[in-house]
């Protein structure tokens, strides 16, 4: 078994405050484990200020871990003063044994949770209200304690004018902000506005002051922080018995993982005593786990799982949260996405690629995570992608155009929205997106929706002049890419509307060119491959960063000593045969070597080809009923032409 880790910062949308300070960034640690090509992944979510880690040496425990994980999975109860180092090793070590995929407790059924109102000015946490009422939750938790108190009072009777507690649940979160001298008051003044609980409202420790509180309070107190110092079960036992509290409030990550909260969860039902599950800030990798714990233990009530969407840099992840619901997308491409994350932040420092099979058999080949991270960097240069800017998936994740669209999103911090692929992705898209990829036929089949998205890169093949015209009245900027697996997508671009448009295509940063002598295309591209990179593809080179596109060297055509190039001439048919697919290809002759045939999609039609030049007119021409394709869509040419 191997083991790693990796650090990630976290940036909230606005500042996260409590009446411990204000929070702008977030640290995260993910740890994997990998054994029989299996990935685990887990997250320590450690808060400063509350957990019991000593952040300052998460990394060297974790280190620690990594060298001998086994040591540590056998008794996770080494980890006691690392609660979340436990937490995240017993979360990586459920993913693999369920078989990676982040599949800790299976499925997640739909969950209700309370929308959370963070500390701010007065109109600030208004806003934060209005929108969670018109957005249809029907539980608010609000943070207090660091506003004027009569301010956080108009907040709660602004609330309660609107709604009362049989519409609206209101929960109120004070982080232990209250004094002894000030705790009843506040209790008596909050109370009437119908609240369902106050969690945490003084300081942890002081047990004969709960004791009274959890005793006389008008308002039901739920414990939250009081539960993270007491790592053994006697201390617990001592504390609920002798407090007695309404609610506890269960954080997985700050009490040191699922079974931990287990024991609790026996403990309180032994006594009666409620209580639900909060996430503490973890990224969308220790929250989807915790949702699918909270969903097989099946709790009663409105549960703080809601964090997931407070980063604009969040983990792409199928969570989804619709007015108070939290669910999970079922959507199968989430199961490639989840696998290749994992993957993604695995010790390993190399990735198997899949190739097409556009022009030969589909191969596997090796390449360094740090080449993809470059590619990433060199497409958000290129196309100015800013974090918490928006992108679609909407390509198949078996091939390196779906796999860095995902790499994109975690390196450069974007938020990525994801949908199964088809031929028509934005159909169901009602956000902008900032920047998407697409295949030409995914390009013409979006052509009404296309306003949606502001940068779009098109490959997987070459747009024809029928459906370049068609995009010169968009306002969405459309990049035509040249690249192949081998560069990890897109080396080179080609505007195709707008100001900018051009015929040829030019390097990215750091890219050069150069031909062979077939004329063929050679990258030199260090930051993606150490070594030149050889092609098959004919070229017109300008200069050393850009060139003109003119076919395949395995498709040209010797007719009678004369070297046609099939793309060459699909270009100039494009306008005659509308509406249909079709290609140039070579067919044996005797007396010409090879001839060139049309072949056309479909039923029989009238097509005439006499503003071709003279050889390049097809001396046959044939009707399919339909092309055989390679599993990545795009035509098999020789396999079509072996059906005439």
């Amino acid at each position: 078994m191997k083991a790693g880790w990796t650090k990630r910062t976290l940036n909230f949308t606005q500042p996260a405050g409590t009446s411990r300070g204000v929070m702008k960034t977030r640290d995260i640690w993910i740890i994997t484990l990998i054994d029989k090509e299996k990935t685990g992944i887990g997250e320590c979510a450690p808060l400063p200020g509350l957990s019991l880690d000593n952040i300052d040496q998460i990394e060297s425990k974790l280190g620690e871990v990594c060298k001998n994980p086994h040591l540590y999975i056998n008794d996770l109860s080494i980890l006691k003063e690392f609660p979340s180092i436990r937490f995240g090793l017993e979360m990586a070590e459920l993913d693999l044994r369920n078989g990676g995929n982040q599949n800790y407790y299976g499925s997640i059924e739909p969950i209700k949770i309370n929308g959370l109102i963070w500390m701010g000015n007065l109109d600030f946490m208004m806003h934060q209200v209005e929108k969670k009422l018109e957005e249809g939750w029907k539980c608010i938790k609000m943070k207090i304690g660091a506003l004027e108190f009569d301010k956080e009072l108009d907040i709660l009777q602004s609330i309660r004018s609107q709604f009362g507690k049989d519409n609206l649940e209101l929960r109120v979160d004070a982080n232990g902000a209250f004094t002894v001298s000030d705790t009843n008051e506040k209790l008596n003044r909050l109370a009437e506005f119908d609240l369902h609980s106050i969690e945490q409202p003084i300081q942890t420790g002081q047990w004969d002051l709960l004791t009274e509180l959890c005793q006389y309070s008008p308002i039901p107190i739920a414990l939250d922080e009081e539960l993270i110092p007491l790592v053994n079960e006697k201390d617990r036992i001592e504390m609920l018995d002798r407090v007695k509290p309404q609610y506890l409030v269960l954080k997985p990550s700050l009490l040191g993982g699922f079974f931990e909260s287990e024991k609790w969860i026996h403990l309180a039902k032994e006594r009666n005593i409620g209580w639900w599950v909060t996430s503490a800030l973890e990224s969308n990798i220790g929250l989807n786990a915790i949702a699918q714990w909270t969903s097989k233990m099946q709790p009663y009530g409105f549960q703080g799982l809601g964090t997931g969407q407070l980063f604009t840099n969040n983990i792409p992840s199928p969570l989804k949260v619709k007015s108070g619901i939290l669910s999970k997308d079922d959507s199968p491409i989430w199961d490639e996405v989840k696998e290749f994350i994992s993957d993604w932040y695995s010790p390993n420092d190399e990735m198997v690629l899949q190739t097409s099979g556009s022009t030969g058999k589909p191969k596997s080949i090796k390449v360094k995570k740090e080449w993809m991270k470059n590619s990433a960097q060199l497409t958000g240069k290129t196309f100015e992608l800013m974090e918490g800017d928006s992108t679609l998936l909407c390509m198949p994740m078996k091939y390196v155009a779906g796999k860095m669209t995902v790499v994109r999103a975690l390196e450069l911090e974007l938020d990525l929205k994801v949908i199964e692929p088809c031929s028509n992705p934005l159909k169901n898209i009602n956000k902008p997106i900032n920047f998407a990829a697409m295949v030409p036929l995914q390009l013409e089949n979006s052509l009404k929706d296309l306003a949606k998205i502001k940068k779009l890169i098109v490959g997987g093949g070459q747009v024809n002049s029928k459906l370049v015209e068609k995009l010169r009245s968009i306002s969405t900027h459309v990049y035509e890419t040249y690249g192949m697996t081998e560069t990890l997508t897109h080396v080179a671009i080609k505007p195709l509307n707008g100001s900018n448009k051009q015929d040829v295509f030019q390097a990215l940063d750091g890219i050069q060119f150069e031909i062979d002598d077939r004329d063929c295309l050679v990258i030199h591209a260090p930051m993606l491959n150490p070594n030149p990179i050889l092609t098959n593809d004919l070229v017109a080179l300008i200069d050393e960063t850009s060139f003109h596109w003119l076919g395949r060297y395995d498709n040209v055509i010797n007719s009678g000593g004369i070297k046609i190039i099939p793309e060459v001439v699909e270009a100039k048919l494009s306008s005659i045969v509308p509406n249909r697919r079709f290609f140039i290809a070579g067919k044996s002759d005797k007396s010409l070597g090879e001839k060139v045939v049309l072949v056309v999609e479909g039923k029989s039609m009238d097509i005439s080809c006499k503003s071709l030049d003279k050889f390049e007119q097809p001396k046959e021409i044939h009707f399919i009923p339909e092309f055989v394709e390679t599993k990545s869509g795009k035509i098999h040419r020789q396999t079509t032409l072996s059906l005439i």
